[in-house]
């Protein structure tokens, strides 16, 4: 019953809100943003993965945060590079590739770097 609840509020907001309406270079923008957040908080962030994951600080800050970090601003890179394809198709068609966000993706994150599984999910979304 949470999990139906839950993505019926997400796909929701996903087809109802700016995401997937949004331009490549303005999905890049928000996750610089998101990686510069990340990094100018990055000891706060360590802190709080060593209390909700018992991780040792030094590995959350020095290993996991910098890796955070560098996941947004690695699938940031891809935004406004990613297009379509026009393929050779026989006959009168017209094949093109298209890509564009698919919506609510459930996740199972593992208890070891539960933050960096996290960015790895939804970097690319």
């Amino acid at each position: 019953e949470d999990i139906n609840r839950e993505v019926t509020a997400a796909r929701k907001a996903f087809d109802e809100g700016p995401w997937p309406k949004m331009r490549a270079h303005e999905r890049l923008k928000i996750l610089l943003r998101v990686a510069d957040l990340i990094e100018k908080h990055n000891n706060e962030i360590a802190t709080l993965e060593t209390w909700d994951n018992g991780k040792p600080y030094e590995q959350a800050a020095n290993i996991e945060i910098p890796m955070i970090f560098h996941s947004p601003t690695g699938f940031a890179s891809w935004a406004d590079k990613i297009h379509g394809m026009t393929i050779p198709a026989d006959g009168p068609y017209h094949v093109q590739t298209l890509h564009e966000p698919i919506g609510v993706v459930g996740q199972i994150i593992p208890c070891h770097f539960p933050l960096l599984m996290f960015a790895w999910k939804i970097g690319p979304a």
